[in-house]
């Protein structure tokens, strides 16, 4: 885990000085999401539904849906797979793009106190319609590198957190690059074992594109689990 954790601040350090090479453009968007998880055993089943907003929200970015499965091999480690259907809307093209998306990742927990740190590595690949274009990376495959801070407040329903994310390319064929990272924090609020909201900003920044966007967000999130 330290290793790891070492891994991911030089990276910040690196890649975020590296993202000012090119001008850069901001924007504002709001994450919006409801999901449903059951808990069967070792396995963990989810639904997930997604809306985002770009250009001071004043567009709608995407609207997707999501199943996910996770399977605890042991208390501090799980693996998983999700699958997303996305419906994206392209401005410069005046159109929407449906996209295909399959996840599978490794994630691992250690608790130093009130304090669990996890790091999650993901493989990600994307199939783009090309119906009216073509791309460059299809499908796309994607590493994601996330790691987790949380706190546990004593006799508090609050549970504080921050993470930072990384986006690295694994099939570019002009070679691959990182082109995002995102930070976050927020606050997730337990009413009960069964509701719960979460509530975050977000900084998501493409980096070592020609016209990289920096977008602030603005997140909730509500979850029912039985």
């Amino acid at each position: 885990m330290k290793k790891f954790c070492f891994f991911i601040c030089t990276t910040l350090l690196l890649l975020s000085g590296a993202g000012n090479s090119f001008a850069q453009s901001d924007d504002f968007g709001a994450w919006m999401s409801v999901s449903v998880e059951k808990e069967i055993k070792k396995w963990d089943f989810g639904f997930e539904q997604e809306l985002r907003t770009m250009d001071n929200s004043s567009h709608v970015e995407r609207v997707s849906s999501s199943l996910s499965a996770e399977y605890k091999l042991f208390k501090p480690l799980k693996i998983g797979a999700s699958y997303e259907f996305i419906v994206l809307n392209d401005l410069e093209n005046d159109d929407l793009q449906p996209r295909h998306r399959g996840n599978v990742y490794l994630q691992g927990k250690y608790k130093i106190g009130r304090l669990t740190a996890s790091l999650r590595e993901r493989i990600q690949v994307t199939y783009k319609d090309e119906t009216e274009r073509t791309y460059k990376m299809n499908p796309k495959w994607s590493w994601r590198n996330k790691l987790k801070f949380d706190y546990n407040i004593p006799h508090s329903p609050v549970s504080p957190f921050a993470s930072f994310e990384t986006f690295y390319q694994l099939n570019n064929p002009d070679g691959n690059k990182f082109d995002n990272l995102r930070y976050s924090a927020g606050t997730e609020y337990k009413f009960n074992k069964h509701h719960a909201i979460e509530i975050y900003g977000l900084i998501d920044k493409e980096i070592n594109v020609k016209k990289p966007v920096r977008r602030f967000v603005a997140g909730a999130g509500y979850s029912f689990s039985f």
